[in-house]
């Protein structure tokens, strides 16, 4: 696919009307990538569980101080979220929000009760922006939106000399995260899964657009 020129790319935040076709767009991205396989071995139940948790997460987003950033007519979708300091030795708690997704897994909730247990457990203390899922549509893979939303919000993330946190879960994931600053660790692997990579960018000094 061709590369689109980040000018080219209109990026805005999201609000709740928007709420139903970024969980579209976020369930088709997600379908069948290797952790979604291994969370739901059956594709229209995964697709329907998937559906009903990127709602949730979505209105979370919105809800509890996040940011979700829509790049063009739904072509690509980014959830951050804002993470506060812990001390080293705190563990991650399981939230009302992180039970009401449980709750919404039905009976595949032990693998994503075990995804969470080690993400949470790999996830840094220091206060950072958490990026929760990129999603762009599997026929605009590619070209270059993945990247525009990427810069769109670390220029925020390097005006506030704020670190960025996320978990690649694909060699080609890593791959783009890596040009963009991120440095991983691990991987990490789940119970009989595909590997999940860490990975921490941090910010780097403004420089004025040209």
């Amino acid at each position: 696919m061709t590369a689109i020129h980040p000018a080219a790319v209109t990026i805005r935040t999201a609000g709740v009307d928007d709420l139903p076709q970024a969980a579209t767009l976020l369930t088709e991205a997600f379908l069948i990538a290797p952790v979604s396989q291994w969370l739901v071995k059956d594709l229209e139940a995964r697709a329907e569980v998937f559906r009903t948790l990127f709602t949730i997460e979505l209105e979370h987003a919105i809800r509890a101080g996040g940011t979700v950033h829509v790049a063009g007519q739904f072509s690509g979708v980014a959830v951050w979220h804002p993470r506060g300091r812990r001390t080293p030795t705190e563990p991650e708690t399981v939230s009302d929000h992180e039970l009401q997704l449980l709750t919404a897994t039905g009976r595949w909730q032990p693998r994503f009760a075990a995804l969470g247990r080690i993400l949470a457990a790999h996830h840094p203390w220091q206060p950072h922006w958490h990026l929760a899922y990129l999603a762009v549509a599997p026929w605009r893979q590619g070209g270059g939106l993945g990247s525009a939303l990427l810069r769109h919000h670390h220029r925020h993330l390097d005006g506030y000399g704020t670190p960025g946190y996320l978990e690649a879960t694909t060699p080609r994931n890593r791959d783009l995260y890596l040009r963009h600053g991120y440095r991983p660790h691990g991987p990490v692997r789940l119970p009989d899964g595909p590997p999940i990579w860490p990975m921490w960018r941090e910010p780097r000094p403004r420089v004025h657009d040209r």
